[in-house]
């Protein structure tokens, strides 16, 4: 109830609650992107309450140490009598004192905290797609998820024709991203198979290493058996941003769009902590 309103706070307070928030704000371009990002952070995490640091090993305990001068007397008094009593005799009879170990008093090393491990733990998969209507441009909605590590990954892309309304995936450092799965809703599609010159809709990526959208997955009218394709094996680890579109093959002339629904998983990257 006591934090700021997003809309009015300055960027470099919005870095700073991100930061808080363990997200990777470095890839964010625009002000929306780091306003939607912290909405969601607000609405899906945690409010931090303490921040991580390196933990110092116990220091060992020290030893107490031992006087003879802190014998009993009258341990001393018995030992000096059996003396006198005994003679020479008894004094080379009785057994030498048995040593007493030394006590183990020294705490075993604490295991180091994996800072950048925890930092992982803490930083979402985000997916942010802006609905634009054509030809004017106008944003007219906009589709913002994070998902944390350990969380399955569902994300729905709204069909397009420009590669601008592609969906921005924000994968950061220490997690990967796995999408298994994806699939149209079978009477959207009839609907958009109406439209004369309709041929199906693709789904196209995009990485930082090759900006050209290449399909991965089309659904044709007349080609395709069923309305998902599962097994698509597609896994990609940060720090990274991929781009994926859901295109529509022709028949776009009256605006009618149809979603893709994309399914997977979020993951730390165990290489990246060995």
């Amino acid at each position: 109830s006591n934090l700021p309103d997003i809309s009015s706070m300055k960027l470099s307070e919005l870095k700073s609650e991100l930061k808080s928030y363990g997200i990777d704000s470095s890839t964010f371009a625009e002000k929306s992107e780091f306003t939607s990002a912290l909405q969601n952070a607000r609405n899906t995490m945690p409010r931090p309450s303490t921040t991580y640091r390196d933990v110092e090993p116990p220091k060992p305990e020290r030893e107490e140490k031992k006087s003879s001068s802190r014998k009993p007397s009258s341990s001393s008094s018995s030992s000096s009598s059996h003396r006198s009593s005994g003679g020479s005799s008894s004094s080379s009879r009785r057994p030498a004192p048995t040593p007493t170990p030394a006590a183990t008093t020294a705490a075993a090393p604490t295991k180091p905290i994996n800072i950048k491990k925890l930092t992982a733990m803490r930083a979402p998969v985000t997916a942010f797609q802006q609905i634009k209507e054509h030809p004017s441009q106008n944003i007219i909605g906009e589709r913002n998820n994070s998902f944390l590590p350990g969380s399955p990954f569902s994300f729905s892309l709204h069909g397009s024709v420009q590669e601008s309304d592609s969906a921005i995936i924000r994968i950061p450092d220490g997690v990967c991203l796995k999408i298994n799965c994806a699939s149209v809703t079978r009477k959207a599609m009839d609907e958009y198979l109406k439209q004369k010159g309709s041929i199906g809709v693709s789904l196209r990526l995009s990485s930082e290493e090759n900006p050209e959208m290449l399909p991965i997955w089309t659904f044709a009218r007349d080609r395709s058996s069923g309305y998902e394709m599962s097994g698509l094996g597609l896994r990609v680890c940060g720090p990274r941003t991929v781009r994926l579109l859901a295109f529509m093959e022709m028949g776009y002339r009256s605006g009618q769009s149809v979603d893709v629904h994309l399914f997977g998983s979020v993951s730390l990257n165990k290489d990246a902590f060995d």
